[in-house]
Formats: C-alpha cells, sequence, structure tokens
C-alpha cells in the first residue's frame, strides 16, 4: 500500500509541475507577443513607397554552369560512396567487438552459475 501511495504521489507531483511550467510558459509568450506589437510603427512604411520612382540598373546575369554542376554531383557521390563504405566498416568492427565482448561475459556468467549450483549442493541436504 505504501508503495502505491509513493507511486501516487509522484505522479501527482510530476503532473503539477507540467502543469506549471505549461501556464508560466503560456503566460510569458503572450507578454512577449504584446511587447513586440505595442513598438511597431506601421504607417511609417506608406510614404516611402510613393517617393521612390523605380530606377533602371544594369543586371548582370550569372551562369548556372550545368558541367561544372555534373561534375559536382560525381564528386559528391564519390564521397558519399566513400563515407558509406567508411561507416558500414566501422559499424561492422563496433559490431564484431559488441559481440564478442557479450559472448565472453555470457560465458563468464555460465561459469558463475555453474559454480553457484555446485556449491549450493555440497552434501547438507543429504544430512537430513
Amino acid at each position: 500500500m505504501a508503495k502505491k501511495f509513493g507511486k501516487f504521489l509522484m505522479v501527482t507531483a510530476v503532473l503539477g509541475a507540467a502543469a506549471a511550467g505549461a501556464y508560466y510558459y503560456l503566460q510569458g509568450r503572450d507578454r512577449s507577443v504584446d511587447d513586440d506589437f505595442e513598438d511597431d510603427d506601421f504607417d511609417n512604411f506608406d510614404d516611402d513607397l510613393d517617393d521612390e520612382a523605380p530606377k533602371e540598373t544594369d543586371r548582370n546575369y550569372v551562369d548556372l554552369g550545368l558541367e561544372k554542376a555534373g561534375e559536382f554531383k560525381e564528386g559528391l557521390d564519390a564521397a558519399k560512396a566513400e563515407a558509406t563504405d567508411k561507416v558500414v566498416g566501422a559499424v561492422k568492427e563496433t559490431a564484431g567487438k559488441a559481440a564478442d565482448t557479450v559472448k565472453k561475459a555470457a560465458d563468464t556468467a555460465e561459469v558463475k552459475v555453474e559454480e553457484f549450483f555446485d556449491d549450493d549442493h555440497d552434501g547438507s541436504m543429504d544430512a537430513m
């Protein structure tokens, strides 16, 4: 019964903290949004558009260089393949090491379990 009551108190405390955090976040968010709109003066932008006439400018266009894009894509694909090979190699090496470690741990656990049960049957039960 004490464990259930402790869990109930923990859940109540977590829910209360989450509700309080949400409340304070929403209160602070509303204040910051209101402060931003009070400082702006939207009427100042209307006058500037009428005074300026559009100016003609010389535009310089940039060639896309599709040949360079193809070379870049080939280089990118080669780098991607090389990175993939390195990552796969590293993952295989790490997985192999992990498998060896798990196998050693399982062997050690098996020896320990056998020793435990061998020690438990030392003949003390036969005397009864």
